[in-house]
């Protein structure tokens, strides 16, 4: 095996601490606005023996950061005083990264527009996005994990799976265009944790072509309110003209809250168009019919054809997704959301 092969490629989150793979095939790259400690792309999943490092020797060349060759096999893994421990794992995706990607392929996209309906009130904008995905026949083709997440694992016929944003791609009769389609779970806990989370989809749509964001979330009304069945607002007065067009009222006070606003949002500062369509409710678990009304003005205004008779039937397929009940310090058992 030659040297260049032998070298293992890392992501470390400083200069005394590292990850060391002794797989020469496992592959990490950081992306073009990675951070130390992040990890955009992963291109193996092969099985890894993976141990940790203090003071390695770095150097870095062609956008990878780089450890110098270590002696192989299981003697230096036994009897370097460094290496406390030793264990497998199944994919590279097993790494402790604040966020990472896991491939499943790498299709080729056609100035394709993100999409992107994460949890939030009367979960809107997932279930658009997962009716979308079932609809259009949309194939997954990366998995987004991170530490940004709550504390908390999906429960799943009683096994636990960890929390992640999926993406799938497709490609709608009538649209010349692909559309990539992200939901996720949950979305990030904290403020700083939704604004990394939401730069790395970003990255990521940007990485494979995308020019456009576009959100689905919930409009809440006051008791006495009445309001159009579907609001937008867009990142750019090109945008807004483009929403007006089509019939969809612009929000005119107020503010989106989470990720499903910061998408559209920090698309702008990647010279990216950005726009949220926020359908009317009044809240509660699950709110169909505004899903329904957020789906039809998402096809009219891209130009695309969506059946939309299915709706209700796959709706109530769907797992009624609730964050874990916690009991407060006071005794009062109240359930906690993660949307603010």
């Amino acid at each position: 095996m030659s040297a260049s092969r032998a070298a293992s490629r890392i992501i470390c989150r400083d200069r005394a601490s590292a990850v060391y793979s002794r797989s020469w095939g496992l592959n990490l790259k950081r992306g073009p606005s990675a951070e130390p400690g992040s990890m955009t792309s992963l291109t193996s999943s092969v099985s890894t023996s993976v141990a940790i490092l203090r003071t390695p020797k770095l150097s870095k060349a062609s956008g990878s950061t780089r450890i110098s060759p270590f002696p192989t096999g299981t003697g230096f893994m036994q009897s370097n005083p460094f290496l406390p421990m030793k264990f497998k794992c199944e994919a590279s995706i097993h790494l402790t990264m604040p966020v990472r990607v896991n491939y499943l392929k790498r299709p080729r996209f056609k100035k394709p527009v993100l999409v992107a309906g994460l949890p939030g009130i009367a979960h809107i904008g997932k279930l658009a996005v997962e009716y979308l995905i079932h609809q259009l026949r949309a194939k997954k083709f990366a998995e987004l994990y991170s530490e940004y997440f709550p504390e908390w694992v999906v429960r799943d016929d009683g096994s636990v799976k960890m929390l992640k944003v999926d993406l799938s791609y497709c490609k709608p009769d009538g649209l010349k265009r692909n559309l990539l389609l992200a939901t996720a779970d949950a979305q990030a806990a904290s403020p700083a944790g939704q604004y990394r989370l939401t730069g790395e989809i970003l990255d990521l749509a940007a990485q494979h072509g995308a020019d456009t964001v576009i959100t689905m979330a919930a409009y809440v009304l006051s008791p006495n309110e009445s309001k159009a069945k579907v609001v937008g607002a867009a990142s750019d007065v090109e945008t807004v003209k483009i929403l007006h067009e089509h019939g969809v009222k612009l929000l005119d006070s107020g503010m989106i809250v989470g990720m499903n606003g910061l998408l559209p949002g920090l698309a702008a500062a990647r010279g990216m168009h950005g726009f949220c369509l926020l359908g009317a409710t009044r809240g509660g678990l699950l709110d169909v019919g505004a899903a329904e009304s957020v789906l039809r003005a998402l096809s009219e205004v891209l130009g695309f054809k969506l059946d939309l008779e299915e709706l209700h039937k796959h709706a109530a397929t769907l797992p009624r997704f609730k964050p874990p009940r916690l009991k407060l310090p006071s005794g009062i058992d109240e359930e906690v959301s993660y949307i603010r």
